[in-house]
């Protein structure tokens, strides 16, 4: 009676999308697209986990031109740059190393920033 009890605990838990407490269990990736704007990114934080795939997404309007450029990232993280776009253009990136990624449109460097954080577990 007791092990059912357990596995239709575990069942529920899952169902209701609440996190099972297995310890040091990995979160699992996720997919995020950040939408590029007149001179700012949308939005501008994010926080996701680690192996999760970033996608920039231009609009579908002809437009300024923008690009998306790892200014500064977690230690023995490559820099990456997409391709300069107006319009109809993505770009997609997945973050494997935990920390820290600054973001930048080379093109508009004051104003258009953005910072992703990528978790450990």
């Amino acid at each position: 009676m007791r092990t059912v009890l357990v596995a239709g605990l575990a069942v529920a838990t899952a169902a209701a999308g609440i996190p099972a407490a297995a310890g040091g269990a990995k979160a699992k990736p996720q997919k995020k697209t950040v939408k590029i704007a007149d001179n700012y990114y949308s939005p501008t934080k994010l926080t996701v986990n680690r192996g999760s795939t970033i996608t920039w997404k231009w609009p579908d309007v002809t437009g300024d031109t923008h690009d998306v450029l790892l200014d500064k990232g977690p230690k023995g993280v490559k820099k990456f740059q997409s391709e300069t776009a107006g319009s109809f253009y993505s770009y997609k990136r997945k973050l494997t190393t935990p920390g820290v990624y600054k973001i930048i449109c080379t093109l508009h460097e004051q104003e258009m920033k953005m910072t992703i954080t990528v978790r450990k577990k």
